[in-house]
């Protein structure tokens, strides 16, 4: 009877021994590389942000005329003691922008530096007026070498991940980058207009108004999009350096005005101005 006992405990060995053993197991195979873009909202775990086929840039939120994307490639497999290589191009098909416009053109070769398994892939973005009418985008492969097969050709959802934003199932050796620069009335804005004639504090929302505003004060859109972000005393600060800026050029027979041709108007400047109505002096 005493092998009957035991046969089951045998049995239960070999099992946690090959379970074991699958545990211990080592990559296996070619080493490819893979776009591994990370990216979702704040309030998530971002060590579980989905992995994204494409990349957003709103240069509504940016200060100054550039800057610079970086777009992380991942290597399968453990680190290597040395200098490992891949390509990369753009690919034409996918890509609105416009050399030298829309963005500058990335280097051709990049290095996963012995001891690593990723590196970052800088791509520098260029504002520009075409944007404000419609979304320019840039698109990148990532290219084989003697080093690195393409690891994930088609990428799926992954658990723990998040889905990805747009789509599950999509190509990890391509990723997409969107420009917008569309600039509309944010959430938070001080004024308007009564029968055409601005009121308010800042007076009716324009966009050449909005990016003075921001120039002036080193803002961005997002500080405009909520009462936490804009407050009242920050709301009248915006007033305050408008108006003086205004006057000053006005009083020095160098307005500034709106597109329609009116005078460039925030409460407090000693003039009216109505919308429509262009400044005559």
């Amino acid at each position: 009877m005493r092998i009957f006992k035991i046969f089951p405990g045998l049995i239960l060995f070999l099992l946690l021994l090959t379970a074991c053993e699958k545990e211990l197991m080592k990559y296996e195979g070619s080493e490819g590389i893979y776009f591994g873009v990370q990216w979702g909202p704040a309030h998530l775990d971002s060590t579980q942000w989905p992995f994204q086929s494409f990349t957003t840039v709103n240069f509504i939120n940016i200060q100054g005329d550039e800057t610079q994307v970086n777009l992380r490639v991942m290597a399968t497999g453990k680190p290597k003691d040395y200098d490992r290589s891949f390509g990369l191009k753009i690919n034409q098909d996918s890509t609105t922008g416009i050399l030298g416009e829309n963005f500058e053109a990335p280097a051709e070769n990049f290095v996963i530096k012995a001891g690593e398994v990723y590196t970052d892939i800088p791509i520098k973005l260029l504002r520009s007026d075409n944007i404000l009418e419609e979304i320019k985008t840039l698109g990148v492969n990532i290219l084989p070498s003697k080093d690195f097969t393409i690891a994930i050709p088609t990428w799926y959802y992954l658990s723990p991940y998040y889905r990805s934003e747009r789509q599950a199932i999509f190509d990890a050796s391509f990723h997409k980058i969107e420009m917008n620069g569309a600039i509309t009335k944010p959430a938070v804005w001080w004024g308007g207009s009564n029968s055409g004639k601005e009121a308010g504090l800042w007076g009716e929302f324009t966009v050449k108004k909005y990016l003075l505003m921001c120039e002036l004060l080193n803002l961005i859109y997002d500080d405009f999009q909520s009462a936490a972000t804009m407050p009242n005393a920050r709301r009248d600060v915006v007033n305050q350096v408008m108006r003086a800026y205004l006057q000053e050029n006005y009083d020095n027979k160098t307005p500034i005005l709106e597109n329609d041709g009116r005078l460039m108007w925030v409460n407090g400047v000693s003039w009216s101005s109505t919308v429509g109505v262009p400044y005559n002096p």
